[in-house]
């Protein structure tokens, strides 16, 4: 299980590309899918994500991971809003159960599938995936030190940066913990029956309440260790000098530029065509635009 979590084997492309080119590229995404609001544009990015998992090299075990996952979010995202779209105007493909239906129809005033939630959960469930989807490709292929350096690199407060790696290394540790305390359980003869999963919280608090407490327990191991050898977080760090891993390669940087331009291109459009929305600006040049943006963006 903690294998699943860590960084793995990954081809040398992804794995020797810049940290900060990675961190920049997962901004520019967390931009673009807020901006985006059609499938379309949202599901090209997707597949350029999707693309990149392709030519990782990963194992096949994180690759089957991460596809059970997402595959999830995206069926429980479109269900539910699917289920309880309350926006109008919204069309009914599916009937569950109808108004006139005796108890169920009149507790639940009819529960249908409507078109409009599917459409409006895939648009949601597509931003989701896309980002945990490329956050995830970014953890798998990076090593934890090296995103350190590039965050402090970065002009990142070292105590933020501090904890943020601290939190990435702690996820496997956790995750292993649980597999762990399972393996227990079921040693000593425990089952999850089936009439458990009417009670779930009982049964969950006694699974992770060894896993909390050796959470904590090892936070405040970690704490001990760090301020024994002196660690300041709002004081200043000396390194020593790297030209070839603090200077940006030609590739890095115009790979940034081309993510800045990009970024500014999506934005300049989403404006206009919102200040044409809200009746502020219109110019009749820029019909072609406001179709455009309209369509596919």
């Amino acid at each position: 299980m903690r294998s699943l979590v860590e960084p793995t084997h990954a081809r040398k492309w992804i794995r020797s590309l810049d940290v900060r080119l990675k961190i920049g590229l997962l901004l520019s995404a967390a931009v673009l899918v807020v901006l985006l609001d059609a499938p379309w544009s949202l599901g090209g990015i997707l597949v350029v994500v999707a693309a990149l998992y392709a030519a990782s090299g990963l194992p096949w075990a994180k690759l089957r991971l991460a596809m059970v996952f997402l595959l999830l979010v995206v069926w429980g995202t479109m269900l539910s809003q699917a289920l309880f779209y309350a926006s109008v105007p919204r069309t009914a493909v599916l009937v569950l159960i109808p108004k006139d239906l005796p108890v169920l129809g009149g507790v639940t005033g009819g529960l249908y599938v409507y078109k409009e939630g599917l459409l409006y959960g895939l648009v949601q469930s597509l931003r989701i995936v896309t980002m945990i989807g490329l956050g995830l490709l970014v953890c798998w292929t990076t090593d934890p030190g090296e995103f350190l350096s590039a965050l402090v690199r970065l002009r990142v407060p070292y105590g933020v940066a501090f904890m943020t790696v601290t939190a990435l290394r702690f996820l496997p540790v956790v995750v292993a913990e649980a597999g762990v305390v399972r393996a227990a359980r079921r040693m000593k003869g425990y089952q999850l029956r089936r009439t458990q999963w009417l009670r779930p919280v009982p049964a969950l608090t006694r699974l992770f309440r060894p896993i909390f407490a050796n959470a904590i327990r090892r936070s405040r191991s970690l704490a001990l260790s760090v301020e024994s050898r002196g660690f300041n977080p709002v004081g200043g760090r000396t390194a020593l000098p790297d030209p070839d891993r603090d200077r940006l390669g030609n590739s890095a940087v115009f790979a940034l530029l081309v993510l800045g331009a990009v970024l500014l291109l999506v934005t300049t459009m989403k404006l206009l065509h919102w200040m044409f929305m809200e009746e502020i600006y219109y110019w009749s040049a820029l019909r072609g635009l406001y179709d455009f943006v309209r369509r596919f963006l």
